[in-house]
């Protein structure tokens, strides 16, 4: 049988932080996923870290090169067999009852088809919370200026994403949530659950410190 959830996380040179995301997922109390890890060419020791761990649940998928991020999550929303797809990056924290709290209200409002949650921002000298909007209504306000979801924080249901050929568009490089989320919007409501269940690491690697300005330009182009 398929599993609930299939965990989605890229992994591209991540070994710094890897160890601790992937025992953050695996130490979840909720049990019925698959872990869904795609090596995107790394060169680094991910690969040794991430076969270091002796779980059934790791499912471990290798690109022949460097597809860049946008592609390997378009194979791994393909790849995906749960009812539901959770989204983690490789260095980032899953707080222990992340899937089971995000899994139980994704059963209980059919009517939701994305769902994210607040974030703790880590990895800076000053720690803080981002708190995303609850109710569609408000995400709907939000979206005009920002994205109201983390990334790294949603679930997904995957008959929405093979309903309506949904995935990454590679236009909007550093910002491709952002887009999605506001052509998902077209059709289903977005909430979010207003308690932290992922520590979000800010670091000099991280991507939206890397690519700031590529990020503000297509953000931009959304936002218009």
């Amino acid at each position: 049988m398929n599993p609930l959830v299939t965990v989605l996380m890229p992994v591209y040179n991540g070994e710094k932080y890897l160890r601790e995301a992937i025992e953050s997922i695996l130490n979840q109390t909720f049990r019925d996923f698959e872990f869904l890890i795609i090596n995107d060419g790394s060169t680094d020791n991910s690969i040794r870290i991430i076969q270091s761990f002796n779980d059934p649940r790791i499912r471990l998928i290798h690109n022949e090169s460097n597809l860049g991020l946008i592609k390997t999550l378009n194979k791994g929303l393909e790849l995906s067999n749960g009812k539901y797809i959770a989204r983690m990056d490789c260095d980032d924290i899953s707080l222990p009852k992340r899937l089971s709290i995000q899994a139980s209200f994704m059963e209980k409002h059919q009517g939701i088809g994305i769902c994210g949650s607040w974030v703790k921002i880590i990895g800076l000298e000053q720690e803080f919370i981002n708190k995303y909007p609850q109710k569609h209504e408000e995400a709907r306000v939000y979206l005009l200026f920002n994205t109201p979801l983390a990334h790294p924080a949603v679930i997904i249901r995957k008959e929405l994403i093979d309903k309506y050929n949904l995935e990454y568009d590679e236009q909007y490089k550093h910002a491709e949530d952002y887009e999605l989320w506001s052509r998902i919007i077209k059709h289903t409501q977005i909430s979010n659950i207003p308690r932290v269940l992922l520590n979000y690491r800010i670091h000099p690697e991280s991507v939206s410190k890397k690519n700031s300005s590529i990020q503000t330009e297509n953000s931009n182009k959304i936002r218009l």
